[in-house]
């Protein structure tokens, strides 16, 4: 009897149409998953910069001192991403996430009974080796997973999930903190981590990010690329201007109204959520403000402003400051990876390890210099560096070039 040929077969095919092996065989949990697991380790990270002024005084130190706490973790980040993009060569991305979460739990455990600052410091350290990991293999996972013609979108929600991460980690350890002492809140993000371990297994388990051939030409390659460095440099400084900020809210805020609970200082940080809003706008952004580089230029030109109103003595201030930044920040940070992974889709490893290189070594000096300036010099010193680098971070976005904005934009158009 003859056989009827299967109805989604065209004639004369006798195989499948292989698939794009750049692309794991996704499925639903290969977006939902990585960004629960990216929520939770950019809370591990923040999550002492609401405790930092506690820290300070159970550790004996200063405030420039007590901010290498968060110094520590984003310092290793800054080499990190991109050694661990050329890992994600070899390496499946499903195992590296597997890995740097058990490491991420473990010495998360290990802060909850930490007793000297030198064993505190050295876990953040320990942390920060094991985070870029944990990010760049989430950030390609996702990225390879997304349709090529989402990848803005997909990206944009990445970053969605890393705001909402960086709000619940500071502000769940203020209030736990404030309720039940500063041990608890990274006790309760130990077990949390332990349950995302679990999670890992709905994960395809994909051979390994094929996007570039890892040696030390491509990184010349993708710098060489019209626009990259810019862009990188642009991301450094945003990032600098963010963490420095919300590392000085703490010790402003104590400046202003003397002794200030972990848990109001937690809640000064609710202004983060519209960082939310801005992550999932910025997509769309670009038709209204008149397309992607205006999205940089308006979301960083917000950011400066940012630091003009947290300058204000009042605690207001501060509270609308943090609206303000996250509503920028986000806004361009949410936009700048779509960009650039859409540019060069066929080296998204590389390419995302420099960009959480760049980001992170702005952040690490950020978290740190603004607050050297203040013990320095005082707050208008640090408020003014602040500043300058905002507004570099603006003339970098400016001065773009239209090459790194020449692919389709997410409606099929040709990019304005």
């Amino acid at each position: 009897m003859r056989k009827k040929r299967p109805a989604n077969r065209a004639p004369g095919r006798t195989t499948e149409m292989p698939r794009d092996m750049t692309r794991p065989a996704s499925t639903r949990a290969d977006l939902i998953v990585p960004l629960v697991m990216t929520l939770m380790a950019i809370g591990t990270i923040y999550a002492p910069q609401p405790l930092l002024p506690l820290l300070a005084a159970e550790f004996g130190l200063d405030a420039a001192s007590a901010s290498l706490i968060v110094t520590a973790t984003l310092l290793p980040l800054a080499a990190g991403p991109l050694l661990y993009g050329f890992l994600l060569e070899a390496v499946s991305t499903k195992r590296t996430i597997v890995v740097s979460l058990a490491v991420i739990a473990a010495t998360q455990a290990g802060l909850a009974v930490a007793d000297g600052f030198g064993v505190f410091l050295a876990l953040r350290f320990t942390q920060g080796l094991a985070v870029p990991a944990l990010l760049t293999a989430l950030m390609t996972h996702v990225s390879a997973a997304a349709r090529p013609e989402r990848v803005h979108a997909v990206m944009a929600t990445y970053i969605a999930a890393t705001t909402l991460g960086g709000f619940l980690g500071r502000f769940f350890s203020g209030i736990a903190a404030a309720e039940w002492g500063r041990r608890v809140p990274f006790a309760v993000l130990a077990v949390v981590l332990g349950g995302c371990l679990a999670l890992a297994r709905t994960l395809s388990a994909d051979a390994r990010a094929r996007f570039a051939k890892p040696s030390p030409g491509v990184i010349r390659k993708v710098l060489a690329r019209p626009g990259f460095l810019k862009a990188y440099l642009m991301a450094a400084c945003l990032f600098f201007v963010f963490t420095g900020m919300l590392n000085l809210l703490p010790f402003r805020l104590t400046e202003i109204e003397g002794t200030v609970s972990s848990a109001r200082i937690g809640f000064m940080y609710a202004g983060y959520l519209v960082g939310i809003a801005a992550s999932l706008w910025s997509p769309r952004a670009a038709g209204p403000l008149g397309g992607r580089r205006a999205v940089l230029v308006v979301g960083l030109a917000v950011e400066a402003v940012s630091v003009l109103v947290f300058a204000a003595p009042s605690a207001w201030a501060i509270f609308l400051s943090v609206v303000v930044l996250c509503a920028g920040m986000f806004l361009a940070h949410a936009a700048a990876p779509g960009i650039l992974n859409a540019a060069a889709p066929d080296m998204r490893a590389v390419v995302n390890g420099l960009y959480l290189a760049f980001y992170y070594s702005g952040g690490a000096l950020g978290s740190y210099l603004p607050g050297l300036a203040r013990e320095a010099f005082g707050f208008r010193a640090a408020v003014a560096l602040l500043f300058a680098v905002a507004a570099c971070a603006v003339w970098l976005a400016w001065r773009l070039g239209p090459e790194l904005f020449a692919e389709a934009s997410p409606d099929g158009g040709p990019e304005a």
